[in-house]
């Protein structure tokens, strides 16, 4: 059989994952047709994801799969929407059978897992790079935004931000010793069921996949506030410790990304919602600070004055 665009599409794309009954027309016409049901609004959102850039270019294709959808799923997680339905596009330099098979057993495993169906997609020749486009539901009115937080606010945090970025120097250094922090950064885990329960406790969220000081500085900007970071909150796992210094494992924790974690807003009455929520979804969410009226974000607590933060967050250019 030729390896031709077709014979790839139809052996490795055609049966991914999840079925839903919202798609009337799925892959294989010009378009997918798609019902949009009554009573709800349609979050959209594209990410692209590039080798070399966004993982290493030894990456297989399992864990490519595995970073591309995370990235892609956590901006519905942080609009607090429930996914719908997603398109994706490959580039590739070539036909890879031992490439493509774990990328897409991969990528029906995650559309199942999140009950997301597959609806479209491209396959082209050239630098590998992938695209996904997802969508999402969320009823009318309540897709949670970067621009609601107010004076006063609560800032929280998501499981343990810099675990990701450890676990990248790690397979750099071709280290295996912290398993934990090397499976953050190749398997990412989208906060989606956290996201729809903050619709009814944040005033703003944003995902973290840039490094929380970048992304809290985004949700601040969109809001027209600022915020204070006590760095003494931070949560830092165990394994992260073990790998390095407590100082290094703060500002890994502050700036390094990939992390797909969410940082929200909530006014202070919530604390108790928050609580709630962290026993229910059996996920970290750490209180790590405050909205305040003055721009920018202020860092305070024992040792900032020693963090090498050069850099607070991933440069897309």
């Amino acid at each position: 059989m030729v390896d031709d665009e077709f014979t790839i599409i139809d052996q490795y794309f055609s049966a991914i994952g999840w079925r839903s009954d919202l798609v009337a027309l799925g892959p294989g016409d010009d378009c997918a047709v798609l019902k949009v049901p009554e009573g709800f609004e349609l979050c959209v959102s594209t990410d692209t994801l590039v080798s070399g850039v966004h993982f290493p270019t030894d990456c297989d294709g399992g864990m490519v799969a595995r970073r591309a959808f995370a990235a892609a799923v956590s901006d519905l997680a942080a609009m607090g929407a429930s996914p719908y339905s997603f398109t994706g596009a490959l580039t590739m330099p070539g036909i890879d059978h031992t490439w493509l098979f774990p990328f897409s057993s991969e990528l029906s495993r995650l559309s199942v897992e999140f009950e997301i169906p597959l609806v479209g997609g491209n396959l082209s020749r050239g630098e590998l790079a992938l695209t996904f486009t997802v969508m999402g539901l969320v009823p009318p009115g309540q897709a949670l935004r970067r621009s609601g937080a107010s004076v006063g606010d609560d800032v929280y945090v998501t499981g343990h931000p810099g675990d990701a970025g450890a676990g990248l120097l790690l397979l750099a250094q071709a280290g295996g010793e912290f398993p934990a922090l090397i499976d953050a950064y190749q398997s990412p885990q989208p906060r989606v069921k956290i996201g729809q329960q903050l619709r009814k406790i944040a005033s703003a969220v944003i995902d973290v996949s840039d490094g929380l000081l970048a992304d809290l500085k985004h949700l601040t900007d969109s809001s027209g506030v600022g915020a204070k970071v006590d760095v003494n909150k931070m949560p830092l796992s165990e394994e992260m410790l073990l790998f390095t210094s407590p100082g290094k494992a703060l500002s890994l924790a502050l700036a390094a990304g990939d992390d797909y974690e969410l940082c929200f807003t909530a006014n202070h009455s919530c604390r108790d919602q928050v609580e709630e929520l962290v026993l229910s979804a059996g996920v970290a969410i750490t209180r790590v600070g405050s909205i305040v009226d003055t721009p920018g974000i202020a860092l305070f607590g024992e040792g900032v004055d020693a963090l090498d933060l050069e850099h607070n967050g991933y440069q897309h250019f």
